[in-house]
C-alpha cells in the first residue's frame, strides 16, 4: 500500500510536540509493516529525506514569505509556510505525489480543504487525522476570526472526508452529536514506543536537580493550554508543594520562549531524548484546564511508570480510574496534596506508576494501535475500488 500523509508542521521531524510525535509514529509503524509510506509537509526550501524507512517530502510553493508572515499574524498561525496549502503551485506539486499513492492521509482538517476537490479527480480515498475535533470551539484562541474559519473549513473537511480517525471516543462522540456519521468515524488512540519510554539505566545530567526530588511537566508552550499549566504550576502547585517538601525541584520539558523563567521552576526547553528526564523524575504532572484530544505527554509519564497527577482535562479521553493508574483531581489545593503524597508515600508511588506502565503495554503500545489502523486501511481500499 502506498500512503501519502499530507501535514502543515515544517518542523515534524524534531518531534517535539504531540502532533508531531503521532504523526511521525503512525507514519514509522506503517512502513515497518512494509507499506510505502511519504511524508509531505510546506518547506521553504525544497528538500527529501529517508527516516525509519518514511520519505518525509519538503514542497515549496511560491507565494512570498513576506505574504506568509503577514497572513500567519493576521490568522494568528504560528507556521507561515503551513499556508503553502494555500498556495495552487504547491497544489499541484503535492498532485502529483498523491497521483502515485493508494490513500491520503491528511493531519490537520483546515489544510484538507483546497486538495478535496484534486483528490476526487484522482479518485483517492481521503482520510483525515483528527488530533482534536473542533479545537477551535473548545481551545480559547486569541484570533475571533481564525475561530470561525477554523470551524467552517474542518466542517468542510468532515463531510468529504471517506474515514475519519479520532483519538478517542469522547472525540467521537463530539463529532456524532454535531452530524457526522458514526460509520465513517473510527477510534485510533494516541499511543506510545513502550519499548523506547522505559525506566533503564538513567542518570541525572543536570547539576540543577542532584540531590532533589523532581516533578516534571512535558509540554510545548505555544499551545495555550500548557503555557496555562505552567503558570498553575509556578503560581499555585509548586510553592505548596516545596513548603512540605523542601527538596523538591519542578522542571518543565519543552519549547519555551526565553521569556519564561521562575524561581520555583527549571525550564530545559527542547531536549534530544525526553526520556532521560521523565525516567529520572519522581512524579508527573498535568494541571491543564483546557484542551481537546488526548494528551501524549499523559502515555509518555505512565511508560516511564511515574505515578501521575492530572486534572480531568489532562487525561481526557483515556481509559484510565481515579487513584489506580493516575491521581485526578481539579482542585488546585487537593492537587499540590497528592503530588505531596506521592513524594512521600513510596509504596503508592510504585503502586500507581506500575498500574500506568501496565496500562499503556496492554492498551497504547504504537504496535497494537497500528495494527488496527492497517486492518481499517485494507477494509477501506477494498470498499473504495
Amino acid at each position: 500500500m502506498k500512503i501519502c500523509i499530507l501535514s502543515s508542521f515544517e518542523d515534524l521531524m524534531l518531534r517535539d510536540t504531540g502532533s508531531s510525535v503521532r504523526i511521525y509514529s503512525l507514519a514509522s509503524s506503517l512502513a515497518a509493516m512494509g507499506h510505502q509510506v511519504r511524508i509531505v509537509i510546506p518547506k521553504a526550501k525544497p528538500a527529501e529525506e529517508l527516516t525509519d524507512g518514511v520519505i518525509v517530502q519538503g514542497v515549496s510553493g511560491i507565494t512570498p514569505k513576506a505574504v506568509l508572515r503577514i497572513f500567519s499574524k493576521l490568522l494568528g498561525v504560528s507556521r507561515p509556510t503551513a499556508l503553502f496549502f494555500y498556495d495552487l503551485f504547491f497544489i499541484s506539486l503535492v498532485g502529483r505525489i498523491i497521483q502515485d499513492c493508494d490513500l491520503v492521509q491528511v493531519e490537520q482538517q483546515s489544510v484538507a480543504v483546497p486538495f478535496i476537490p484534486l483528490i476526487r479527480i484522482l479518485k483517492k480515498p481521503l482520510v483525515l487525522d483528527c488530533h482534536d475535533v473542533f479545537q477551535a470551539l473548545r481551545v480559547r484562541h486569541t484570533n475571533a476570526f481564525r475561530k470561525m474559519l477554523e470551524t467552517f473549513l474542518e466542517k468542510v473537511a468532515y463531510k468529504s472526508a471517506d474515514l475519519i480517525l479520532t483519538v478517542s471516543e469522547n472525540e467521537k462522540q463530539c463529532l456524532v452529536s454535531r452530524r457526522i456519521g458514526e460509520d465513517k468515524i473510527a477510534t485510533i488512540p494516541n499511543g506510545v514506543n513502550t519499548e523506547i519510554f522505559s525506566r533503564g539505566e538513567h542518570c541525572r545530567s543536570r547539576t540543577a536537580l542532584k540531590g532533589y526530588r523532581t516533578v516534571i511537566f512535558v509540554g510545548n508552550m505555544e499551545y495555550l493550554p500548557n503555557k496555562e499549566a505552567v503558570h498553575l504550576i509556578e503560581t499555585e502547585i509548586a510553592p505548596k508543594v516545596k513548603k512540605a517538601v523542601p527538596n523538591v525541584r519542578f522542571l518543565v520539558v519543552g519549547r519555551a520562549d526565553n521569556s519564561m523563567k521562575s524561581e520555583n521552576l527549571v525550564f530545559a526547553g527542547v531536549v534530544n531524548n525526553v526520556v532521560d528526564f521523565l525516567a529520572t523524575s519522581n512524579v508527573a504532572i498535568a494541571p491543564l484546564l483546557h484542551g481537546s484530544g488526548t494528551r501524549l505527554k499523559i502515555l509518555e509519564y505512565f511508560s516511564c511508570g511515574l505515578p501521575v497527577v492530572s486534572t480531568s482535562v489532562g487525561v481526557e479521553g483515556l481509559d484510565v480510574k481515579n487513584g489506580v493508574h493516575v491521581f485526578i483531581e481539579d482542585d488546585l489545593n487537593e492537587f499540590a496534596a497528592k503530588v505531596i503524597r506521592l513524594l512521600e508515600d513510596k509504596a503508592t508511588s510504585e503502586r500507581v506508576g506500575k498500574a500506568a506502565r501496565d496500562l499503556v503495554a496492554t492498551k497504547y503500545d504504537w504496535k497494537k494501535v497500528v495494527k488496527y489502523l492497517n486492518e481499517i486501511y485494507v477494509d477501506l481500499l477494498l470498499g473504495y475500488a
